[in-house]
């Protein structure tokens, strides 16, 4: 009897030896697994935006919601957004790449972007970002904040995680500017001036370098002169500028690169400023140096754009100068 109490005892220590083991054994494995590091698909990182705020983001978006204007940047670093918003006008350039990809409407809709699931979303408006920061990690990002496109790439190559492409991008499209610069010396005078200019409804505007409409090409790109003025009052100030027909004079350019953005009075407005002694008296005009522009062409600023506004200005300077 006593024997088989002593082996029943035995048992029960073994028992409770057993479990305590497999309980610390469980703790191990619990704690080992809370030190792994997170995997790509989880992992995040911090991404400082042009405000200095900093903001929690995937490593890897997946997700992606952000402005139609910027969609060519994301679109050139290899990334397809889930959703994009509705654009002022369609991006001859990005069309077919567009595909596919939800409209979320401007003003966004909450609701939309709710449903669509986004790990990342990307905003210019600061509004925008109070609103949509309560959805899922958003950064926001000025519209013309970055001084170029080599600055704003590098930014999405960041938000992407595809820095390496992005200084691909970078590096063949200095390439390509520098060919283009070489493409047209000879064309534009060593002493030339060369503006943008933009019909409006009724209003007659100049533009600066970093506000769409080829300023980055011509600019930057290109390395063309702006008249005195624009370079003072647009380029280094607000990046457009209302001017009345009597002011053009003073701010027009020996080469001056000129679209229409139809409105309500836009026809005739552009036939009472053509048919002007003003206009017939601007020395562009007189050298046949106005060169007309469709504006989706040049509207837009991402990268894929870009790329193509540089050969649509450079084939535009090669084929009006040589007739």
């Amino acid at each position: 009897m006593l024997t088989r109490k002593r082996s029943i005892v035995f048992m029960l220590i073994l028992v409770l030896v057993l479990a305590m083991m497999s309980a610390c054994g469980n703790q191990k494995d619990n704690t080992a697994s809370e030190k792994e590091p997170k995997t790509e698909e989880n992992a995040t990182k911090t991404f400082t935006m042009a405000n200095g705020k900093k903001v929690e983001i995937p490593a890897h978006p997946k997700r992606v919601v952000m402005p139609y204007e910027f969609l060519g940047n994301a679109l050139a670093l290899g990334v397809k957004p889930i959703g994009v918003t509705q654009a002022v006008m369609e991006n001859p350039y990005i069309k077919e790449q567009a595909k596919g990809i939800e409209n979320v409407g401007n003003p966004i809709s909450l609701e939309k972007v709710v449903e669509l699931n986004p790990d990342l979303i990307i905003v210019y408006l600061e509004d925008q970002y109070k609103q949509l920061s309560k959805i899922a990690p958003t950064v926001f990002i000025p519209f013309g904040h970055y001084k170029n496109i080599q600055e704003e790439m590098r930014v999405f190559g960041e938000l992407f995680g595809k820095q390496k492409e992005a200084e691909q991008w970078i590096q063949q499209f200095d390439k390509k500017a520098a060919a283009a610069r070489e493409k047209i010396k000879g064309v534009i005078g060593e002493n030339e001036t060369v503006g943008i200019y933009k019909l409006q409804g009724k209003d007659f505007y100049a533009i600066g370098d970093n506000f769409g409409h080829a300023g980055q090409i011509i600019y930057n790109a290109l390395q063309l002169t702006p008249p005195e003025k624009i370079k003072q009052e647009v380029i280094q100030g607000p990046q457009w500028k209302l001017i009345s027909l009597e002011a053009l004079p003073d701010y027009a350019a020996d080469h001056m690169f000129w679209t229409v953005y139809k409105m309500d009075g836009t026809e005739q407005a552009e036939k009472e400023l053509k048919n002007s002694a003003i206009w017939k008296n601007l020395n562009a005009v007189k050298n046949h140096h106005v060169y007309e522009m469709k504006i989706e062409d040049i509207w837009f600023s991402d990268a894929i754009s870009l790329e193509h506004q540089l050969d649509l200005v450079v084939d535009t300077l090669l084929s009006a100068n040589q007739k």
